[in-house]
């Protein structure tokens, strides 16, 4: 038998919705199945995640417990995502494929129809058309409910993706306590920048070339002139040359270097190397720390952010600042942020800006400014009426309000730390300004080579350039050496080995001292014992006194060294010129 004209046509129509009903059955079924999975079990509210929140809410200072939150965290949110495009997809799949099977249906539907017999007998229903009625409604009913799912399933659920709950992505990780910096050593001079050590166990006596009393001793890869900081059991320098720029991290007990990170550049910053002197060098700022990251900026305005493992946390760069000697002034921290003290250009051009137009502060080259410590997000940032220094920011709290104090010529200006508003000034300096501030029972001193030695009343405000200025001092200046101040005393180191004691109350210069050496390193104490550290590597200890100064010992680390020590119970820590020395008991 000869088959019929329509036959392939029809076959052929009932194979394509055959197909297309298959894969919708199988595309709804996949469907269903993938939402009542993400209906069950919401990625982003795992146990694992409750528990995570849980353990960071006892413990948030633990950073280990925070990097597996966010690891967490994101891969919740990778499946969350793969879910809802699954779902879209699969929506619009099942949509074509209802599509096809009604189209191919239907066209197997016409060809099959029966043509009319020819005088065949009346019927009273016509069963054909009966069936095609009840097919008809079948897969329209069929259809409508899996359009029905794919809409449901397409737009279903929440239709944003949760967050991370506040108490731990909206709320800023809590600031190191109090005790926690006391026991540190976190910036330049310790806590506070005060150069004042919380332990007096410290040693007194050591020699590098027989090994005594050096607990360790390692290379430092790049050479540079800033302090060691300490945090737990890490210690940090950084190292630059005219290529590179880098961060250490030591192992406090082995001498271990634990990681070095490759500071990144900008083109600008790193296209040629700035200009600076043998005694600023490429590496002068020392680093600081909040207990969680560390801190460094170079000579050509780089600044970078590395948590404790030495992954890059944020990095930013100011551009060569424009220092005559080299950018030395080191940073600071205040609770979660991080202070940057830039000041830049030449005093001539700040007396030129000024005298022109007194509202022009914003054309002023000199900054300080306020970071983010987790994120670099900028806080706040001020301008400052002063031209280029090397002195760095101390945080001081007098009664109930913290200060930042700065120093450069010709002003000492106190900052609030909350939105760097100015608390009050003092015209009190001149020329270059090199040694930080002290501060003391609610006197800040300030004292440079070319200027006095100023005694300020830390409750001021305003322009307190006569009413502020307690006292001041004109013997024994220091050039480099930054001051340190007791409730008792005040004492001055000079580049060339004068060690000068001031009555801090009074003012009256009680003695001075000669020491054997040449002195860029600024004087640390502990307990009653000062330490004074001079370039050729010779360390003299001695114990201060209203009426002279008992020399207690000397101390030989056997290379040079400009740079200021770090004191931890029992320790001290040093960094010369190839080496960072542990010194205490093995």
């Amino acid at each position: 038998m000869n088959e019929k004209p329509n036959d392939h046509g029809y076959r052929l129509a009932v194979r394509i919705a055959a197909v297309a009903g298959i894969l919708a059955i199988v595309v709804c079924a996949l469907l269903l199945y993938d939402y009542s999975q993400r209906r069950g079990k919401d990625p982003s509210d795992s146990a694992t995640l409750q528990a995570f929140q849980n353990a960071i809410a006892q413990k948030p200072t633990n950073e280990a417990l925070k990097v597996g939150y966010r690891d967490l965290d994101l891969e919740s949110r990778r499946i969350y995502f793969r879910q809802r495009a699954f779902a879209h997809v699969g929506a619009g799949l099942l949509l074509v494929a209802v599509a096809v099977f009604l189209a191919a249906a239907k066209t197997a539907a016409t060809l099959h129809r029966r043509m009319p017999t020819p005088n065949a007998p009346p019927v009273t229903q016509d069963r054909e058309a009966v069936s095609t009625r009840t097919a008809r409604w079948a897969v329209g009913g069929v259809c409508f409910a899996m359009v029905g799912v794919a809409i449901v399933l397409s737009v279903g659920g929440p239709s944003e993706l949760p967050t991370v709950p506040e108490e731990t992505a909206a709320v800023p990780e809590p600031p190191p306590s109090e005790e926690e910096i006391a026991k540190a050593w976190p910036r330049f001079r310790g806590p506070g920048g005060l150069g004042i050590s919380a332990y007096t166990n410290v040693p007194e006596t050591w020699d590098a070339s027989s090994g005594e009393g050096i607990v360790w001793k390692t290379p430092v890869p790049l050479p540079g002139n800033n302090s060691p900081i300490v945090w737990g059991n890490r210690v940090f320098l950084s190292g630059a040359d005219k290529q590179r720029r880098e961060v250490y991290c030591f192992d406090a007990q082995s001498g271990e270097l634990l990681w070095q990170q490759v500071v990144p550049g900008t083109p600008a910053s790193t296209a040629r190397p700035p200009t600076v002197i043998n005694d600023t060098g490429y590496a002068a700022p020392t680093t600081a720390t909040d207990g969680r990251r560390v801190f460094a900026i170079f000579a050509n305005g780089d600044l970078a952010a590395f948590d404790f493992s030495g992954k890059l946390a944020w990095s930013k760069s100011f551009g060569f600042p424009n220092n005559a000697y080299g950018h030395a002034s080191s940073l600071a921290m205040w609770q979660n942020l991080l202070l940057v003290q830039l000041d830049q250009g030449a005093a001539g051009d700040v007396k030129l800006l000024l005298k022109r137009d007194q509202r022009s502060a914003s054309a002023l080259k000199s900054k300080l400014l306020a970071f983010d410590s987790a994120t670099g997000k900028s806080v706040w940032e001020v301008n400052r009426p002063v031209p280029n220094s090397w002195a760095s920011p101390i945080v001081i709290r007098q009664g109930d309000r913290a200060q930042i104090i700065t120093a450069a010529d010709p002003w000492v200006i106190a900052y609030n730390p909350a939105d760097g508003a100015e608390l009050w000034r003092a015209k009190c300096l001149n020329v270059d300004i090199g040694p930080s501030p002290a501060f003391a029972a609610g006197r800040v001193f300030v004292a440079n080579e070319t200027s006095k030695l100023s005694a300020l009343r830390a409750e001021s405000n305003g322009d307190v350039t006569g009413t502020g200025v307690l006292w001041t001092g004109e013997d024994g200046m220091p050039d480099t050496c930054s001051p340190l101040a007791t409730k008792d005393y005040v004492l001055l180191l000079t580049s060339f080995g004068t060690l000068t004691c001031y009555d801090a109350a009074k003012g009256d210069m009680l003695w001075s001292e000669d020491f054997e050496g040449d002195f860029t390193a600024s004087p640390g104490l502990a307990g009653n014992r000062l330490y004074l550290v001079s370039k050729q590597g010779k360390t003299y200890v001695v114990e201060p006194g209203p009426q002279n100064c008992k020399r207690l010992g000397e101390a030989n680390l056997g290379e040079e060294c400009v740079t200021s020590p770090a004191f931890q119970e029992g320790r001290i820590y040093l960094r010369g010129k190839n080496h960072l020395f542990c010194i205490g008991e093995k």
